[in-house]
């Protein structure tokens, strides 16, 4: 679930641990945290409830992504580690990238708008256009049932989303097939994790994952990183208000 990884910003959220959960240096990137239950997904496993259901055992709420070390701790020495520690250390987790976003949202350029728009502006024109019309993010968040968990990332991306048009605005002087090709490609890709069958809110973060990813480096560091994840949401809100990133909801 992409949603575990961004929600911790990419680093196990074990407390004094720094590891990252991702190896940027393969191609493709290599995925080294695992996911683990806060309550065990079968009754007399690690911190196992038997009033929890099934569904509630696989949630998003019930689930947190660690190292391969810590998560081998916590599930061998469950006395020691409570599924309230664990949560604790989620929520902790979740706290820092929210205020991380506060902070790096000041911090992104025109450079790092480009090189998010260029990883995605290579669709091809075949999908018809449509009003770029600004609406209301909240009524449209509802109408796809997204929820809270990416309200941060939609929220910090609008802080942006007025530099996003100025530059479209400015890049379609010199190619003005350019922001058709941006909404062209966001569509592929959007089609492509819904087809998948993704959740509305990893869809929306597998968007700002697929971009980032694109944009960055190999030897780009995790700070570089979580700045161009932070434009990649600006340039996702700003298609998020204006067109058919996700369905409108009814006038």
């Amino acid at each position: 679930m992409k949603q575990l990884f961004i929600s911790c910003g990419h680093v196990c959220p074990f407390p004094g641990c720094t590891l990252t959960l991702i190896d940027y240096g393969s191609s493709p990137p290599s995925i080294l945290g695992e996911i683990a239950h806060i309550e065990a997904s079968a009754t007399g496993g690690p911190r196992g409830n038997a009033n929890l259901s099934t569904k509630a055992r696989d949630a998003y709420e019930n689930l947190i992504v660690m190292c391969p070390t810590h998560h081998t701790l916590v599930d061998k020495d469950p006395n020691r580690f409570s599924a309230e520690d664990l949560r604790t250390w989620k929520a902790a987790a979740e706290r820092g990238v929210r205020d991380r976003l506060a902070i790096a949202v000041v911090s992104v350029s025109f450079a790092e708008i480009g090189l998010i728009c260029n990883a995605y502006a290579d669709g091809t024109l075949g999908t018809p256009s449509t009003p770029m019309v600004a609406m209301d993010p909240g009524k449209k968040m509802d109408h796809n049932n997204l929820t809270d968990r990416v309200r941060p990332h939609l929220t910090t991306g609008l802080a942006q989303a007025g530099m996003v048009a100025d530059f479209l605005r400015r890049q379609s002087q010199l190619v003005p097939t350019f922001p058709a090709r941006l909404r062209s490609g966001f569509l592929a890709e959007f089609e492509r994790l819904r087809s998948d069958g993704a959740t509305p809110d990893d869809v929306f973060l597998g968007l700002i994952t697929f971009a980032t990813t694109s944009a960055a480096a190999p030897q780009d560091s995790l700070d570089r990183r979580f700045l161009l994840q932070v434009a990649a949401a600006a340039v996702l809100a700003h298609l998020f208000e204006v067109c058919d990133i996700f369905e409108s909801p009814p006038a």
